[in-house]
C-alpha cells in the first residue's frame, strides 16, 4: 500500500513539474514573439519616418512612454466581459460606458500632449508619418497573422 501511494505522490510531483514546465515554455514563446514583433514596429516606424540618430534617441523614449501610458487606460477601461455582461444591471452597464468614454478622452488628452512633445524632436510631416506608419504596421501584422493561420 505504502508503495501504491508513493508511486502516485512520484507521479502528481512528475506531471506537476511538466506542466510548470510547459507554462513557463508558453510564457517565454510568447515574450519571445511580442519581442520581435516590438523590434520589427521599432524598424519599420524609424524606416519610414526616416529618422535620424539624433531623432531616434529622442524619439523612442517618448514614443514608449506615450504608449506606456496608453496601454494602461486601456486595461483601466475594459470594464465588461461578454460572459459579466448578462449578470449585470443597466445602471452597472450605463456607468461602465461613461467610464469608457472618459478613458477615451483621457487617451485623445495623452495625443494632444504627447503631439506637442513630439514636435519638439519630430517634423510635423514626421508626425503625420507615424500615425499612417502605425496603422499600415498593424494591417501588415494581421496579414501576416491571417497568412500563418492558413
Amino acid at each position: 500500500m505504502k508503495l501504491k501511494s508513493c508511486i502516485y505522490v512520484l507521479v502528481f510531483l512528475f506531471w506537476g513539474t511538466l506542466v510548470q514546465a510547459q507554462t513557463r515554455k508558453d510564457t517565454d514563446d510568447r515574450k519571445d514573439r511580442l519581442e520581435k514583433i516590438e523590434n520589427a514596429k521599432i524598424a519599420f516606424i524609424t524606416e519610414k519616418l526616416s529618422l535620424t540618430q539624433e531623432q531616434a534617441q529622442r524619439f523612442w523614449p517618448l514614443y514608449n512612454e506615450l504608449d506606456a501610458k496608453k496601454q494602461d487606460l486601456r486595461k483601466r477601461s475594459r470594464t465588461f466581459r461578454e460572459e459579466s455582461l448578462a449578470s449585470l444591471t443597466d445602471e452597472q452597464i450605463r456607468e461602465g460606458l461613461e467610464n469608457r468614454l472618459v478613458y477615451r478622452q483621457r487617451e485623445l488628452d495623452l495625443d494632444k500632449e504627447y503631439m506637442d512633445r513630439y514636435l519638439r524632436v519630430i517634423s510635423p510631416k514626421q508626425l503625420a508619418l507615424l500615425h499612417r506608419s502605425e496603422r499600415e504596421f498593424t494591417k501588415l501584422l494581421l496579414e501576416r497573422l491571417q497568412t500563418a493561420k492558413k
